[in-house]
């Protein structure tokens, strides 16, 4: 049977750490060593989660982990493919990344950027010549933003890129009220208490640091309860329900990369902590309760957030996109 990708990263780095090829300090990244791996960030994290839990790294007062059971000096250098064996026929590295990921962060960001200003209708073979990529390419990128909310067909099955307005943000917000609370007291019993230490870990880490972050950090916290705790949830209808809402994630990951975005008072760390120091004292209802708290909170900033951008932006137009007239 075809082990799933984490599992793959944790063996290659767990091998380099049990064979010395990993010193005991060796700090480790997920964003270089999803570079490195060529894949995507998601799986690595999985792994050093797992690798923590198997007491083969652990974590420190900075970003990532040390290799060890115990932080120590901390070892910074570049890692290699032979720090893996990567090269080595008898290693097995894990799975490349698919050809749509090269440019999904691009297309998704300059969508997301333009559906603050407007209705438009898609022209995927100009979307893939403008990126320089495959008509296949280009179907499998706009298929993940459909499955996102970002992007939908039309009645004639074209794609369209619709506006982000109040109306429009009200509605997810609600259908997000209604049912992460109710699905984070379902997920509650199938999260291992040692995840929840990390994410609490990394909260503190990242109120320590704000407000010298970069976006991918924001990205990274929000996924930790909003996709990975809730995702928990044994009701895999209700998670492709809120599938269809992470798309309200990206304002986060693609308007707070210019940090003059960035609010004076960190955007939701204490509430994320909140949450999660609940579901580690047993309470999911009190988890369910500072969720939907946590909610209200974020349309608001959201809506804010949003306006400002495209009150003090201009956009570039893309050849791509169709202005749709209301």
């Amino acid at each position: 049977m075809k082990k799933h990708l984490n599992d793959q990263l944790f063996e290659l780095i767990a091998t380099s750490i049990r064979k010395g090829r990993l010193k005991s300090g060796t700090l480790l990244l997920e964003g270089p060593l999803a570079d490195l791996f060529g894949v995507s960030r998601s799986p690595v994290r999985q792994a050093l989660l797992n690798l923590h839990q198997a007491g083969l790294v652990c974590t420190f007062d900075g970003r990532g982990y040390l290799v060890g059971a115990q932080p120590g000096k901390v070892l910074r250098r570049k890692l290699e493919a032979s720090d893996f064996k990567l090269t080595d026929d008898r290693a097995q590295a894990p799975r490349k990344t698919e050809s749509w990921k090269a440019v999904y962060d691009q297309i998704e960001r300059d969508l997301l950027h333009q559906s603050l200003f407007g209705t438009y209708r898609i022209n995927e073979l100009e979307l893939s010549r403008h990126y320089g990529i495959s008509r296949t390419v280009s179907s499998q990128v706009l298929t993940r933003l459909s499955l996102m909310g970002l992007v939908e067909r039309d009645e004639r099955s074209r794609w369209q890129l619709g506006q982000w307005d109040e109306e429009r943000l009200g509605e997810l917000y609600e259908v997000r009220r209604r049912l992460e609370p109710y699905v984070l007291v379902r997920a509650a019993e199938f999260i291992e208490p040692e995840r929840i230490e990390v994410y609490i870990e990394r909260l503190h880490q990242a109120m320590a640091l704000y407000p010298d972050m970069d976006s991918r950090q924001f990205d990274d916290l929000e996924s930790d309860l909003h996709i990975e705790t809730l995702g928990c949830c044994p009701n895999r209808q209700m998670l492709q329900i809120l599938r269809r809402t992470h798309s309200l994630l990206l304002s986060g990951k693609h308007i707070l990369l210019d940090k003059s975005y960035f609010p004076d008072e960190e955007p939701f760390f204490r509430e994320h902590l909140s949450i999660f120091e609940n579901l580690q004292a047993g309470r999911p209802d009190l988890a369910a309760q500072s969720m939907e708290e946590h909610l209200v909170i974020a349309e608001r900033k959201v809506k804010q957030r949003m306006a400002y951008f495209r009150e003090h932006n201009r956009i570039a137009a893309v050849p791509y996109l169709e202005r749709i007239d209301a």
